[in-house]
């Protein structure tokens, strides 16, 4: 969402819907005779992701990700850490591999020499926004020269080549079995 003052990014409820989804699935699929495991199971962790999203949100309110003419804010579990334009060396974005999910989006943020060549990661795929608004916004307000495309470019090859090889290989093994 841009407003006047900057560009601001807040997370999304797209996690507490899957999980109530995949329990109405369950329960749905496994409530003939009764209560079966996987729908007392999947209520169990529905309840439990539920609670603690619904705590975050209560006690710490939503995370965002605001860029403006100052820096890069970002507030995550009730902390805020600002990062004024003097303080950034380089800004990239890219997916990065994750075990639950195959891919995240990630805002890496390097800091300049003055700060120890620190890199703050700003994980993306949690809020409602896009990479090429991100990098919009961190060209208009950073400048040109803050956004290095060339590294974020060579992430996301490098991540679609991953991706790729899986996939033929799933292939792979289904013809495989297939000819078994």
């Amino acid at each position: 969402m841009k407003r006047a003052e900057g560009y601001v990014a807040k997370e999304t409820f797209v996690f507490p819907l899957f999980c109530l989804v995949v329990l109405a699935c369950n329960i749905y699929w496994g409530c003939d005779d009764g209560w079966p495991v996987g729908a007392i199971i999947s209520a169990l962790f529905f309840g439990v992701f539920v609670s603690i999203y619904a705590g975050k949100y209560i006690c710490f309110g939503r995370d965002c990700l605001r860029i403006n003419a100052d820096g890069i804010e970002v507030k995550e579990w009730g902390k805020t850490t600002k990062h004024t334009w003097m303080d950034i060396e380089k800004c990239t974005v890219f997916y990065a591999q994750s075990y639950g999910t195959f891919f995240f989006r990630i805002l890496s943020v390097l800091l300049s020499p003055a700060k120890k060549r620190k890199y703050v990661n700003v994980r993306l795929s949690g809020k409602f926004c896009r990479n090429k608004s991100v990098i919009s916004a961190i060209e208009r307000f950073g400048g040109p020269d803050v956004f290095d495309r060339q590294s974020s470019h060579r992430h996301n090859k490098y991540l679609a080549a991953i991706f790729l090889a899986t996939i033929v290989c799933a292939i792979l093994i289904f013809i495989f079995f297939e000819l078994l």
